[in-house]
């Protein structure tokens, strides 16, 4: 049977390259959405990640603060203790009470280095969390305009196959001919 001049096949024909390139434009407007949605994610992500950072150091300034004060009670005591055992601050004591001194602010330095690293490495993780959602961002683009182009083969095929299903050039003067 011959169809080239059948108006049904070729409708038919358009009809299902339109509605293919529709359906791939609704895939990259999905992929879009769908990396918008990702960077957004991960911006919220990256925002509590900072402020787990922030929660970090100040808690590390906290512990070291409480160290500090502890530091200060324990100096105090054994300042005390010497000075109640009748020795005087010189010689073995003095260095107890230096070495003492030492020990405690290097604890508490200890404290807010580590505190400075917790927090830098939550930070690093938020940039981490924002790249990925920038890069999820730009696929869910890329998608979309590689949809457009698919969009836009599936057109050109379309329309080529309507009009070699027409006969060509001879088909289609003949078809409105009639």
């Amino acid at each position: 049977m011959d169809t080239s001049d059948d108006p049904l096949t070729i409708g038919l024909i358009i009809a299902g390259g339109v509605l293919t390139a529709k359906g791939q434009i609704e895939q990259g407007r999905a992929a879009r959405a769908a990396g918008e949605t990702q960077q957004a994610i991960a911006n919220r992500n990256a925002i509590l990640a900072e402020r787990q950072a922030e929660a970090e150091q100040q808690a590390a300034v906290e512990a070291a603060r409480q160290q500090e004060r502890e530091g200060k009670a324990l100096k105090g005591r054994q300042r005390a203790a010497i000075a109640k055992s009748g020795v005087l601050a010189r010689g073995t004591p003095l260095a107890v009470i230096v070495e003492t001194a030492e020990n405690l602010e290097a604890d508490r330095l200890n404290i807010l280095r580590e505190g400075a690293i917790s927090a830098a490495q939550r930070r690093g993780q938020a940039g981490v969390l924002r790249a990925q959602g920038e890069a999820a961002k730009a696929r869910g683009k890329a998608t979309a305009r590689a949809s457009k182009l698919a969009a836009v083969g599936t057109i050109l095929t379309t329309t080529g196959a309507s009009f070699q299903e027409a006969g060509g050039t001879k088909g289609i003067k003949a078809f409105f001919k009639k």
